[in-house]
């Protein structure tokens, strides 16, 4: 009797210990299913960011947040285990990269807010506004470090991140190669330096400094950008080996001279625009103040400072404002001529700086780029395959086999009218819908 009871108290153990069982192989079974899906997206307009024709209904297959195939639906065979996402009537494109922006510093309109989470908010701001990489060119800290996108692979809700550290200056060559040196410790995708005397206000660096330091981020294996503001400033930067422009002459039409020099050298020219009209815009209510599109991340709380009619009025009355509005004219001819003549253009906006709204600022360059004379397509590679072309930034920019899957979902054709790219659908990052 001893025997059989003991016998039935083991069988009830089994038979309890069943469905615990049965819940592991059926969990372990789904995660291995799930790590062998494919998703497809299906008919939908697809621009790769390459500039060539939008492939007519077409199909983005990814699978493990890549792409694994982009093309016209009879040109593509689907794996059996494939999840498919019907977008018919709509437009995917490549997610918008950033190529001038800042990160970690802003939160609403005002600064000195740096923080770990800051950067991963204004991250987050970018990425609900279709913009999936961002080179923050800047004021990045130590705890952006971490958020780099050589470090951060797994995250789908905030733009991926490339960052310069500590804007690089100093009296002496001596000083300036200390701040590299420094940026290079830390961990950064970049370098920056800043040649402009602020109209007249500031000291501006010395030719002599900004080659060591151009010099010195080359032997460190770093590409570097340079803040500038006059033509001929521009000219010497370019002959010093500078690898970006990172704003646009404002000061003179570009000459001959500069053109064949820019174009033989490529280097890549960021226009930066919205920076010019975020001078002077708020000099009276600004007309996106009422855009829903802007509202859906700013509220009229956030912007009141901005509507007070005595600040207004002394933004009205700086010099710095009246001479940025005049001379931005001047920096929109010289984007078309330089484009027009060969010249990699590469979009950024200086988001990110007190009262330039991250993400939404983004969708303003477009237009002025478009009210400059760019074609949307034009626009539109300058803003994907450009940035990573020419700033070396891996697996981004296109959709094309073995990139990222970041994408941008429109209800709208953006090369009818390149504001469409406000129209948004869905944002993916990795493959993975960014949440609202």
């Amino acid at each position: 009797m001893k025997f059989v009871r003991n016998l039935k108290f083991k069988i009830m153990k089994v038979i309890r210990f069943i469905p615990l069982l049965l819940v592991a192989l059926l969990s372990c079974t789904k995660t291995e299913q799930t790590g062998k899906l494919y998703a497809a997206f299906t008919g939908a307009t697809i621009i790769d960011g390459n500039g060539g024709d939008p492939i007519q209904d077409g199909v983005l297959l990814i699978k493990d947040g890549h792409v694994v195939a982009v093309g016209s639906r009879e040109s593509i065979t689907l794996p059996e285990n494939t999840t498919i996402n019907d977008v018919t009537g709509k437009t995917i494109m490549p997610g918008l990269i950033n190529a001038h922006g800042h990160v970690g510093e802003v939160k609403g309109i005002e600064g000195g807010h740096y923080s770990r989470e800051n950067c991963i908010d204004n991250l987050s701001i970018y990425a609900r506004y279709g913009v999936t990489s961002v080179v923050s060119l800047g004021g990045d800290q130590q705890e952006a470090e971490s958020l780099r996108a050589v470090r951060d692979t797994t995250s789908t809700q905030r733009a991926r991140l490339f960052i310069a550290g500590a804007i690089v200056n100093g009296k002496t060559p001596e000083e300036a190669i200390h701040v590299m040196n420094s940026n290079d410790s830390m961990g950064v995708d970049f370098m920056k330096i800043r040649v402009d005397d602020n109209l007249g206000t500031a000291p501006k660096m010395p030719e002599a400094i900004y080659r060591a330091a151009i010099k010195r981020s080359h032997e460190l294996g770093y590409r570097i950008a340079s803040h500038m503001y006059y033509l001929e400033d521009a000219r010497k930067l370019v002959e010093a080996g500078t690898d970006m422009l990172a704003h646009s002459v404002r000061d003179l039409s570009v000459d001959d001279a500069f053109i064949q020099l820019v174009k033989t050298k490529q280097v890549p020219y960021c226009p930066t625009l919205t920076r010019e009209l975020s001078t002077f815009v708020y000099g009276d209510t600004a007309a996106f103040f009422s855009d829903p599109f802007f509202l859906r991340e700013y509220d009229s709380l956030t912007i009141q400072p901005l509507k007070d009619p005595a600040r207004q009025k002394k933004i009205r009355e700086s010099k710095s404002a009246i001479t940025y509005k005049k001379q931005l004219p001047v920096a929109m001819a010289n984007l078309k001529t330089l484009h027009d003549s060969g010249v990699p253009i590469v979009f950024g906006t200086d988001s990110g700086v007190p009262t330039r709204f991250i993400g939404y600022f983004e969708h303003l360059e477009l237009s002025m780029m478009a009210d400059a004379g760019l074609t949307p397509m034009q626009i539109i590679v300058s803003a994907t395959r450009n940035p990573a072309q020419f700033l070396g930034l891996k697996n981004v920019g296109t959709l094309e086999k073995g990139n990222r899957a970041d994408f941008i979902v429109l209800d709208a054709d953006p090369l009818a009218d390149i504001k469409n790219t406000r129209k948004i659908s869905g944002v993916f990052i990795g493959g993975v819908e960014v949440k609202r």
